[in-house]
C-alpha cells in the first residue's frame, strides 16, 4: 500500500502569521557577600541540637531485614485464601465482627480454628 502524502503548507502558513514572543527580560543578579554566607553557615552548624522528646513519646522502631529472625519468634507461614460470599452474608459477617471488636479476618480464623478442633 502506498504512503499517502499530506499537505501541511496551510499549517505552516498559519504559523508564520503569529506574533513573536515578547522580549526577554534580563534576570537581576544579587551580589552576595562571601563573609556573610560563611557566618550564616557557621551559625547553623554551631546551633545547639534540638531538645530531646520526653520519655512518653513513641520509641523508635528498629527495622529488621527479612533474613534475620529473632530467636523464639517463629511465625507460621501464611497462605492466602479468597472466597466469594453473597452480599447479605458479608454484611452479617461484618456486623458480627464489629460487635465483637475484631476484624473480619480474625473472626473467620477463630471460626475455622474452633471447627477444626
Amino acid at each position: 500500500m502506498a504512503k499517502k502524502r499530506f499537505n501541511i503548507s496551510s499549517t505552516l502558513n498559519k504559523n508564520k502569521s503569529t506574533t513573536p514572543l515578547s522580549e526577554k527580560i534580563p534576570l537581576k543578579k544579587t551580589e552576595k557577600e562571601p563573609e556573610e554566607i560563611k557566618a550564616k553557615v557557621e551559625q547553623l552548624h554551631d546551633a545547639p541540637p534540638k531538645a530531646q522528646k520526653s520519655a512518653s513519646s513513641k520509641p523508635k522502631t528498629v527495622k529488621r531485614s527479612r533474613k534475620s529472625k529473632p530467636v523464639g519468634e517463629e511465625k507460621p507461614r501464611l497462605v492466602r485464601m479468597t472466597i466469594d460470599t453473597p452480599e447479605e452474608m458479608h454484611k452479617r459477617l461484618k456486623i458480627r465482627s464489629v460487635e465483637r471488636g475484631i476484624s473480619i479476618r480474625d473472626y473467620i480464623l477463630r471460626l475455622i480454628e474452633k471447627d477444626l478442633k
